[in-house]
């Protein structure tokens, strides 16, 4: 039994999808955007209706979603789903069990698109679940899945990344507690932020810019 905290964003339509999928029983949803769009409808057609509070704001860091979670006891974990780039600093909502999915090898890698600096720095894709603590990305680590580098390397800048985090969100809620054993002891490491067009051109392009840039 899980609640699941969803934002109206294409990773949360992975997660909610993924999760009907899978027959995974949700207790809750709280589902906060001032306006009620895809995911809302996605929510009516699955007659989740019964389990979903709506909180109209599109920040976590709303007042309006500290007052929810004040009045209502919710104990078991919360799966989280933000938009981009807002991180959490109500300090009465990281109390809570929030579990979050990031596309990056933690603690080694931590902050956005950690994806693209993976790729060029360990040629290998890591997502990592852990719980939400202050912080960019810190937290205790509760499980962790290798994928491959895809093919068609443009889906890293659309639907890869959820469909990853998706996929590691279903194993951890299946097998996550009983496989995985963190090692990790070191506090510190470097942080990644938004990856520059050109990072993501090397990426993307690699063999591009091997012939741009080789020796004649």
């Amino acid at each position: 039994m899980i609640n699941l905290i969803l934002s109206e964003t294409n990773r949360s339509r992975f997660y909610l999808n993924y999760i009907l999928k899978n027959k995974i029983f949700i207790n809750q949803i709280i589902y906060f955007s001032k306006e009620k769009k895809k995911l809302f409808k996605i929510i009516e057609k699955k007659k989740l209706n019964k389990k979903l509070y709506h909180i109209k704001t599109n920040s976590i860091n709303s007042k309006k979603i500290e007052k929810f979670f004040f009045k209502k006891k919710i104990n078991k974990p919360l799966i989280y789903s933000g938009y981009p780039g807002e991180i959490i600093k109500n300090n009465f909502l990281l109390k809570k069990n929030l579990i979050h999915f990031h596309s990056g090898d933690l603690p080694f890698f931590r902050g956005s698109t950690t994806i693209f600096y993976s790729i060029l720095m360990k040629k290998k894709i890591t997502v990592t679940c852990f719980k939400m603590k202050k912080g960019i990305d810190e937290g205790e680590i509760l499980y962790k899945k290798r994928f491959n580098i895809p093919k068609n390397k443009k889906t890293l800048n659309s639907s890869y990344d959820d469909k990853i985090r998706a996929e590691t969100m279903i194993d951890f809620l299946k097998y996550g507690k009983k496989n995985y054993k963190n090692t990790v002891k070191s506090k510190y490491f470097d942080t990644y932020y938004v990856a520059h067009p050109l990072i993501r051109g090397m990426v993307i392009h690699k063999e591009k810019f091997k012939k741009l840039y080789s020796k004649k």
